[in-house]
């Protein structure tokens, strides 16, 4: 097996990956204004039940999200009424719709099917840095922009 490089070692590096960053928002909370976002584009309305469907949790569990997003000015929920996204609420929204789609996009240029690319995403949105989707956003852009350099790329031995 091979020695970790000279300089920082790997487990340091690891040690600095792991390290906690401090976050607005957790992925749970992105992944409901996410789903109520997609919901009111496509129904015109949101509802607790068909959350709770879209995210494999129990009714009880949304009401109690819907609560800390309302503390958090995401979103106004009233009790067996409708949900509606704040200001804030849909700022963060097309945040996470622009960093989903991006990452999508990359994905599928890599070869990625759309399920798997859609899949993988929802892995990678939530944790993945500012500045690194910026890099990956030149590369898609410049990927399509310049068709005959990325199928010479493709060509390249692994």
């Amino acid at each position: 097996m091979p020695k970790p490089p000279t300089g920082k070692s790997q487990l340091a590096k690891l040690a600095v990956a792991h390290k906690p960053t401090p976050r607005q928002q957790t992925p749970r909370k992105e992944d409901y204004i996410e789903i109520i976002y997609e919901l009111i584009r496509e129904k015109g309305y949101a509802k607790p039940v068909d959350i709770a469907n879209y995210l494999h949790v129990t009714p009880p569990t949304v009401t109690g999200m819907l609560g800390k997003l309302g503390e958090e000015q995401l979103l106004v929920h009233e009790k067996y009424g409708g949900i509606i996204l704040t200001e804030k609420g849909k700022s963060m929204a097309d945040s996470i719709g622009r960093r989903h789609a991006l990452l999508v996009s990359f994905l599928k240029l890599l070869g990625a099917k759309e399920a798997t690319a859609q899949k993988d995403t929802e892995g990678l949105e939530h944790y993945i840095d500012t500045a690194t989707l910026e890099l990956l956003s030149k590369l898609v852009d410049y990927a399509s922009r310049n068709p005959q350099w990325w199928n010479q790329f493709q060509k390249q031995p692994p």
